[in-house]
């Protein structure tokens, strides 16, 4: 049997320099009071280490680390950010994991899942009651951003990556420039005392803290999530088509990528045509700036029918586009036959039965594969009850996730 998949995350994340420490509140408060160096055209050096204090998290709204108080005035980001990725990073299928592996190596994972210091959990006491919390609230936040809602007083690491674990460092806010202008550096305001503009929200290195693992622990030359590697070696990076350009365009806040069938779409060309007795399906990845999937969790399958006059099926081909590995005593490189920016690939419908009339061929996608398999293996294993609750519904709501990207069928 493969072994699950967490039991080396604590060494991705130190490779991450992203350690998740376990801190009592004195360590919080002393980080919290810590000035923050900065040159005005770039981020802090320190901008992405992990933990970061954030100070008091319900203190009045100027204070409020909460996205229901950042939605009072950035409604259009808080709208879409809810339906994100980001919003439900602190997910039933990481926390259910939580228990076997104990509370601070799940805190190793929460540098990325919901990295703040004020998210980490302070001792397993802390751990054992976020289970039944987030059972009975799946969703960690208020949807109507109302500061009343009993949702609102969750504990913050419920909300995943929320707007402060980009925005905010010891209560100054960062961000890009203006809509329209090109002034950074510190710019007053009423809220918050200003913020300090950077262009450093327009460029992709901004995402690497948690898009990128460390060289040093790659599987057959490259680490588990190579996002910023393979966009640096495409033509986008050469273009400037930053991550944001594709993933945040018109700064939307929506974070879309293989979950969401149009996104996918757009970044594809299919073409299908009839060569003699070969029917050729054609796939390009043409606005996709790494590769397709980046990440090892989603599963491509592409197959062909052959068809005769009254639709019976007489021949059928399948392919699979993945980064497939697995943990057995160290990570293993099973297959890698992902796309590259630009390539093409074609899939070949080939020895045509004299009887086939027709070929139709399907593209599904199974954005959550691997973390299926790890849902599966794990419950066939002991688990405390709240935990099994929680990848159970993990795996019902990965299932959900499967979708058909493209089908289309060509007359023999």
């Amino acid at each position: 049997m493969k072994k699950t998949w967490w039991m080396p995350i604590a060494i991705v994340a130190i490779g991450l320099g992203l350690v998740g420490l376990s801190m009592d509140e004195s360590s919080v408060q002393e980080a919290t009071i810590q000035k923050t160096v900065f040159h005005e055209d770039s981020l802090p050096l320190d901008y992405w280490d992990k933990p970061q204090a954030m100070g008091k998290v319900h203190a009045g709204l100027e204070n409020n680390m909460r996205p229901e108080a950042c939605a009072q005035c950035h409604q259009e980001q808080f709208n879409a950010w809810r339906d994100s990725k980001h919003a439900m990073a602190y997910s039933p299928g990481l926390v259910g994991q939580f228990p076997n592996m104990g509370h601070a190596a799940g805190n190793d994972c929460l540098v990325c899942h919901a990295p703040l210091a004020e998210q980490l959990y302070r001792d397993a006491g802390d751990l054992d009651a976020t289970l039944s919390t987030l059972l009975e609230n799946p969703e960690g936040f208020s949807r109507a951003a109302d500061l009343d809602s009993t949702k609102s007083q969750l504990p913050l690491r419920h909300a995943g990556v929320t707007c402060a674990v980009c925005h905010v460092r010891q209560g100054q806010r960062f961000g890009p420039p203006r809509r329209g202008s090109d002034v950074v550096g510190h710019l007053q305001g009423d809220a918050h005392g200003g913020f300090v503009a950077t262009k450093d929200f327009e460029k992709s290195q901004l995402c690497a803290a948690c898009h990128q693992f460390p060289q040093a622990y790659a599987i057959n030359g490259k680490p588990l999530e190579n996002t910023l590697f393979e966009w640096k070696k495409s033509r986008f990076s050469r273009e400037g088509v930053q991550c944001q350009s594709c993933h945040m365009p018109d700064r939307k806040h929506a974070f879309k990528g293989i979950h969401d069938v149009d996104m996918v779409r757009s970044g594809l060309e299919f073409k299908l045509k009839k060569q003699g007795k070969l029917a050729i399906l054609s796939m390009t990845s043409v606005h996709i700036g790494h590769a397709f999937p980046t990440y090892v969790t989603p599963k491509i399958w592409v197959k062909a029918e052959a068809l005769d006059a009254q639709g019976k099926v007489l021949q059928h081909w399948q392919w699979v586009i993945v980064r497939e590995v697995a943990y057995d005593d160290g990570w293993k490189e099973i297959q890698d036959t992902r796309l590259m920016p630009d390539e093409s690939r074609v899939f070949v419908a080939d020895d045509l039965n004299e009887h086939v009339k027709s070929v139709h061929f399907y593209v599904d996608v199974v954005p959550d594969a691997f973390y299926k398999d790890v849902y599966r293996s794990l419950l066939s294993d002991d688990l405390q009850p709240k935990a099994r609750l929680l990848i159970a519904k993990a795996l019902s709501d990965a299932d959900k996730n499967d979708y058909r990207l493209y089908e289309n069928e060509i007359k023999i």
